[in-house]
């Protein structure tokens, strides 16, 4: 009897460590307790978090005061998802996804005078859950590429014939790598920075750095409540396989120092890209730090894609 009640108790505190990791990794207004004051450098954004934090914030100072359009528009599941519009060239629109409980100014503040000089029409999305977006939980990229998709159609809707572009950073690189096989309509190339292969990747990697578990049994439970609870499938899109399948040019950029979405995942799709393509590897950056780091380079690999030069 005795051994059934810790059997019992057993399985209640596995489930729990499931779900909690389920609800912290997905959940919009959860997170696990940590120490605010910690150094960025310690972390996930570890060697270049604290360096980053100081180059990005006049970007951001700046950009917060642009005269942004407020866009509007529903989900496939019928949540309402903000963006907002920069105009320019209405020939050359880039669409925009930041990064996991990021935003626009934290991932593109820095990176918008590449845009501004070529007078490109920019759309910054607010993800699910994130910003003004609804949604109770993040899409983790694989509900966000169709939120892209809708985004792309609202684009299409707004201009005649547009060039459009995707440029994510983080999970935002991985949410745009996972609608390269999509066939959007007027996709002409994608700009992955530091995005992930696949959730169930990226999930065995986090286990390890930031929850210290094994996968299985606690990742196993969490990606079964993250499939039937947040309605996120970590198994259905794999980087490598909407690269292979893409039809678009695909630029990838990665720091070579990055612990929090090791680089080996942006080369795993690289080599898998069939299509044009173009791989930055940026030594000594960490995570989301390679502008910061290699400025020149990535500004002229992005001018590349978007001048029809990756061939």
């Amino acid at each position: 009897m005795i051994f059934l009640f810790v059997v019992f108790e057993l399985i209640i505190v596995i489930l729990g460590i499931g779900y909690l990791i389920f609800i912290s990794t997905l959940g919009r207004n959860f997170s696990l307790p940590g120490n605010p004051d910690a150094d960025p450098d310690d972390g996930n954004m570890k060697p270049t978090g604290k360096r980053l934090i100081a180059f990005q914030k006049p970007y951001i100072d700046a950009f917060k005061e642009l005269p942004f359009e407020e866009c509007c528009i529903k989900s496939f599941d019928n949540l309402k998802l903000y963006a907002y519009l920069i105009k320019g060239n209405p020939e050359e629109v880039v669409i925009f996804m930041h990064g996991y409980r990021s935003n626009k100014e934290n991932d593109f503040a820095d990176k918008y005078e590449i845009y501004k000089e070529r007078n490109s029409t920019m759309l910054f999305l607010d993800g699910r859950a994130h910003g003004k977006s609804e949604g109770k939980y993040i899409g983790f990229s694989e509900l966000d590429r169709f939120d892209i998709e809708k985004w792309v159609d609202f684009i299409n809707e707004k201009y005649d014939n547009p060039r459009i572009y995707l440029h994510g950073v983080s999970m935002g690189g991985a949410s745009v790598i996972h609608c390269a096989n999509m066939h959007l309509n007027n996709l002409c190339g994608i700009i992955d920075d530091c995005g992930f292969t696949s959730g169930r990747d990226i999930t065995a990697v986090q286990m390890k750095g930031t929850f210290n578990l094994p996968y299985f049994p606690f990742a196993t439970l969490a990606t079964f409540f993250a499939k039937n609870v947040g309605g996120v499938d970590f198994d259905k899109s794999k980087g490598e396989e909407c690269a292979r399948e893409s039809d678009v040019p695909i630029v990838y950029i990665h720091g070579k120092a990055d612990v929090f979405v090791p680089c080996w995942m942006s080369e795993k799709m690289y080599e898998a890209t069939v299509k044009p393509k173009r791989l930055l590897l940026v030594e000594g950056a960490g995570h989301a730090a390679a502008y910061m780091m290699a400025p020149a380079e990535y500004k002229n690999l992005v001018n590349e894609l978007l001048d029809g030069k990756v061939v």
